[in-house]
């Protein structure tokens, strides 16, 4: 068994993978695997990755590049790597980002010392132009990191989170295979719910790049992207459901969640679905009050709610300038 198995899905990424392998194989945890899912890219990402893993030969043993018989998405990528991970500890890179070169040594550590089920660090927002330090200060507390993550105060992410990996095995956790949006908070608000410790490392150890055009974060929302948001927070609102969950702050979150979703199809791109029966239990004060929607976000929300479509199709167009 290994200390950490790190899972990398593969996806038109050939001009970033290099950077993003080295970062991984430079790694100073020894006791680590890498499992790099190729979900069939059409370009040379693996023929890159492969050249890059010669030169690094004491880690080849310990690196498997899995691919897909046909193109199944980031949900499923994820979930062929953590299927066949042997690590203690889980935790994903995506492909088109690198880490420092001590990430893994210091998150195992840490979960080691504090016995954690999940250990949480900070991360640079890297844009072609500038770098923003994005600093998590998350609550110790397991429900109260679920409220922040439905209500967007703390990413969903899995790549800053050191999980262990019998968390997911003793709750039967995995994302949602189509759900490729979203597909990080379909798994973290489960695995922090039943979280007993979590830990946390107050320093930059990721480098999230937000310069791909390839990347879902940054695709125009499609039908099944629109379709898959939707989906996610039903089984959000059924999971509440199974778990007999009553909190208030909870619920305040979860419809929080729902007009981040709205917002969103409202804004990135003309709506395909029908959202009229969707998120219509809420006030004006909860979209003002929501802690992580930007204005333009909240305007879609106040016009969908006072019926002018108009007004709507006019943020659309100004939004894309």
């Amino acid at each position: 068994m290994y200390s950490v198995s790190v899972i990398i899905p593969v996806y038109k990424v050939e001009k970033y993978i290099e950077r993003c392998a080295r970062s991984l194989f430079e790694q100073t945890l020894e006791s680590i695997e890498f499992i790099f899912v190729d979900d069939c890219s059409p370009d040379q990402s693996i023929k890159i990755l492969q050249s890059v893993l010669q030169e690094y030969p004491h880690r080849t043993p310990h690196t498997k590049i899995i691919r897909h018989e046909r193109n199944r998405g980031l949900a499923a990528a994820r979930n062929t790597g953590r299927a066949c991970a042997q690590g203690k500890y889980i935790i994903d890179c995506d492909s088109d980002d690198w880490v420092v070169p001590d990430m893994y040594k210091q998150l195992y550590l840490r979960a080691q010392k504090d016995n954690a089920d999940i250990v949480i660090c900070d991360w640079n927002e890297v844009y072609p132009a500038t770098t923003k330090y994005v600093q998590v200060n998350p609550s110790t507390n397991n429900l109260d990191c679920v409220i922040a993550l439905l209500s967007g105060k703390m990413h969903g992410s899995v790549w800053n989170k050191l999980i262990r990996k019998d968390l997911y095995e003793k709750h039967n956790i995995c994302c949602t295979e189509g759900i490729n949006l979203l597909e990080d908070l379909s798994v973290t608000y489960r695995l922090f719910y039943f979280a007993k410790s979590i830990s946390y490392i107050n320093k930059p150890l990721y480098n999230y790049f937000k310069g791909n055009i390839n990347s879902y974060t940054t695709v125009y929302l499609n039908e099944q992207s629109q379709n898959g948001m939707i989906k996610l927070t039903t089984q959000i609102q059924d999971f509440f459901n199974k778990e007999n969950i009553k909190s208030p702050q909870l619920n305040q979150a979860l419809t929080f969640f729902k007009l981040s979703v709205k917002a969103a199809i409202l804004l990135n791109g003309k709506p395909i679905i029908d959202l009229s029966n969707f998120c219509n239990q809420y006030s004006l004060k909860d979209i003002s009050s929501h802690p992580a929607l930007s204005l333009a976000f909240k305007m879609a929300l106040i016009l969908k709610y006072i019926h002018f479509n108009n007004g709507i199709k006019l943020l659309r167009l100004l939004k894309r300038f």
